[in-house]
């Protein structure tokens, strides 16, 4: 009995013992977790500087607007609901118009149909310029394109051995001017962006491979002749544009790659001409028109049902090339919130965005280097650039339990370097997480 009463005393100092090393180490770990947590909040507190390097803005006027991708909350304000110019950062505006009124998997189809006259056919333009001249097998700058050849077997086939004597074209399905005009001609030499009509071949470059290759006064020409040379050593070519015949027989179509896919190309590459015939489209199917003029009616639609305020905006083109765009900063962030949570169907828009230093605009001119080198990866935008301005609206990856939306113009200067301090803040921002302090300016 003595025995076992000494038996019991000591397991109860054993558990007495275990409980207390217990509590120990708990405590130990809860102190250390603690301390790592305010040498994280230390550490992010030094790193943060988004609100220091906004103070010190010398590359031009700067417009900023930065809020956290979960609450929606400000981080950082400064001049972010003036409206201003936008550049190629319009281009998320129309890529989310164009998921939102068209639908992801919407592709668009280019045809020919028998013409009026004997052995006339009827080139129907779909608004594809994806459309490529180069033989089937070989990709143009558009990944899964459709091919003129391919099209033209299909009309030879469906004609039986009669030969095709004339190629006339339809290209009602846009009407309006076909250069919007506030664009400077340059853009057209230097290779941004094409006629916006809807027939032409490989978005109307010179060079089919080329991204930036010179595009031409007459797309609708190009693209006619192209396709008469695959029908036969003889075929007329009427570039004066009629409609086709109704109720003609159909004689042969092509498909476009997805909206889904359009729109990756379109913002990754900030491809123009993709982002002006994608603008027309909206247009169409909002029941807005067919032309320039119904841009900034149906791009307001959309952004209505993203719950973006639209007051002050003015939308003139689909691309952002054209100087008299108005948009506030604070906007298109409202708008990239939705984008960075694939909001009702905006996962697409996301997708497209480019990497910063690794793909697309954000690889280009020396992106993400010097001191916000350490950011490349953990930013995605959509640039823009024009004459007088610079620009990036943008999502960072997670910090501290948040991301952060943003949107900077740099307004009012022609300096490269403005690429840098913009760089250099959305690289700060990144580091901030959601612990960025407030500045209202």
């Amino acid at each position: 009995m003595p025995r076992f009463r000494a038996l019991i005393h000591r397991r109860r100092h054993t558990i007495v013992f275990a409980v207390v090393l217990l509590l120990l180490a708990a405590g130990i770990t809860a102190t250390t977790s603690a301390i790592g947590a305010q040498r994280q909040a230390t550490a992010a507190g030094e790193r943060c500087t988004a609100d220091a390097l906004a103070a010190r803005w010398h590359a031009g006027s700067l417009f900023v607007d930065a809020r956290s991708a979960r609450t929606g909350k400000p981080i950082l304000t400064h001049r972010g609901d003036e409206p201003t110019q936008t550049g190629s950062t319009m281009k998320v505006v129309t890529a989310a118009a164009a998921v939102s009124a068209l639908g992801p998997d919407h592709r668009f189809t280019t045809s020919v149909v028998a013409g009026a006259e004997p052995g006339a056919v009827v080139l129907v333009g779909g608004g594809d310029p994806t459309l490529s001249r180069l033989p089937s097998g070989q990709d143009s700058v558009y990944p899964h394109a459709p091919h003129l050849d391919d099209l033209a077997e299909q009309v030879l086939a469906a004609r039986g051995g009669q030969p095709v004597t004339a190629v006339q074209v339809d290209t009602a399905l846009f009407d309006g001017p076909a250069w919007h005009p506030s664009w400077p001609e340059s853009a057209r030499t230097s290779g941004s962006v094409s006629n916006i009509t809807a027939l032409m071949v490989d978005g109307d470059r010179d060079d089919p491979t080329e991204s930036y290759s010179m595009r031409s006064a007459g797309a609708v020409a190009r693209a006619a002749t192209a396709f008469a040379a695959l029908l036969g050593p003889a075929v007329r070519v009427d570039t004066t544009s009629g409609t086709a015949p109704s109720g003609a027989q159909v004689l042969g179509s092509v498909k476009s790659a997805t909206v889904s896919e359009l729109v990756g190309m379109l913002l990754t590459d900030s491809d123009d001409t993709l982002a002006e015939v994608l603008a027309r489209h909206v247009a169409i199917a909002e029941g807005a028109g067919r032309s320039f003029d119904a841009v900034q009616a149906c791009s307001t639609k959309a952004l209505v049902r993203y719950r973006v305020p639209t007051e002050g905006l003015r939308l003139v083109d689909g691309s952002g090339l054209s100087p008299d765009n108005r948009v506030p900063a604070s906007a298109l962030t409202t708008l990239m919130r939705a984008v960075a949570a694939k909001q009702d169907g905006l996962a697409p828009v996301d997708a497209g965005l480019a990497v910063a230093g690794r793909t697309g605009t954000l690889r280009e001119h020396g992106r993400f280097t010097g001191a916000a080198a350490d950011a490349r990866g953990h930013v995605r935008g959509k640039t823009g650039t024009l004459d007088d301005m610079f620009g990036l609206t943008g999502v960072t990856d997670e910090v501290a339990g948040d991301r952060v939306v943003f949107t900077v113009f740099a307004e009012g200067t022609s300096d490269p370097g403005a690429r840098k301090e913009i760089d250099a803040l959305a690289a700060a921002l990144w580091r901030c997480g959601g612990q960025g302090s407030a500045l209202q300016g």
